[in-house]
């Protein structure tokens, strides 16, 4: 082959291993800012969404809420975080979660073995088609009913609260990372009998690889966009009352 022909190969070659591993570049953005103003389309809805498993954050399509033994006994001995403001900040999970559509799995214990007080009914009244499981297991990884319906959603991210922060909580947050899961635990809606309880737990369920968060952060992510007015409205009114403590019907004013 003569030298022409070889260089000729070789650029043809790079120009097709270019056309492979090169993405593709808008040549007209969406969005354009203007003297700090953006500009959009006509009924622009945002950006796009990120397909459920290549996105790194919560959303609506790749993520599962499990809360675990919010029971009436099992609250009692909560005693790190004030009991009014952990039921309104999992009011706010639960209703950020019903909002964007989530699978939602409820679980208490002890319910049909000994007669326990059934998860709280305030709970449960936000989210009516929740799953809920019963157990006889602290640890609710070693319940089979309990991971098959974490299974049967399909999906990798969990946000996953419990009473007790140590015990009840850790044991299956640790063992759904172990297999494979990406646990979120959003730290201010869960507790336990004391600070260094809950520090304990929470340290534990960290160095496992479980990652803390707030309530707050699984309504933004999984809103994320502004312009996404399908969710928005609601999503504020959210914020409004859970967050801000704010009545949702009169807005900011």
């Amino acid at each position: 082959m003569s030298i022409k022909k070889s260089l000729l190969a070789l650029a043809s070659s790079a120009l097709l291993l270019m056309s492979f591993s090169s993405p593709a570049i808008s040549s007209s953005p969406l969005i354009k800012t203007v003297n700090g103003v953006g500009q959009y389309p006509e009924n622009y809805q945002g950006t796009p969404h990120r397909a459920a498993d290549e996105d790194p954050f919560i959303s609506p399509t790749n993520a599962v809420l499990v809360l675990i033994d919010y029971q009436p006994h099992i609250l009692m001995g909560v005693k790190n975080v004030d009991h009014e403001t952990l039921i309104n900040n999992t009011k706010g999970l639960i209703k950020s979660a019903v909002h964007f559509n989530l699978p939602i799995i409820f679980s208490h214990v002890g319910v049909g073995l000994s007669g326990s007080k059934p998860f709280l009914e305030e709970l449960r009244a936000l989210a009516p088609n929740a799953i809920i499981i019963d157990r006889t297991s602290v640890n609710a990884w070693e319940e089979p009913e309990f991971v098959g319906a974490i299974e049967a959603t399909g999906r990798k991210k969990l946000i996953m609260g419990g009473l007790w922060t140590d015990v009840c909580l850790a044991y299956p947050a640790i063992e759904a990372v172990q297999n494979g899961y990406d646990v979120l635990v959003p730290e201010d809606t869960v507790g336990s009998i004391t600070q260094l309880s809950h520090d304990n737990g929470m340290k534990r369920k960290i160095q496992a690889g479980v990652k803390p968060i707030t309530w707050n952060v699984v309504l933004a992510e999984l809103q994320r966009d502004h312009a996404r007015k399908a969710t928005e409205h609601e999503t504020g009114r959210i914020f409004l009352e859970y967050l801000f403590k704010m009545d949702p019907d009169k807005g900011w004013k």
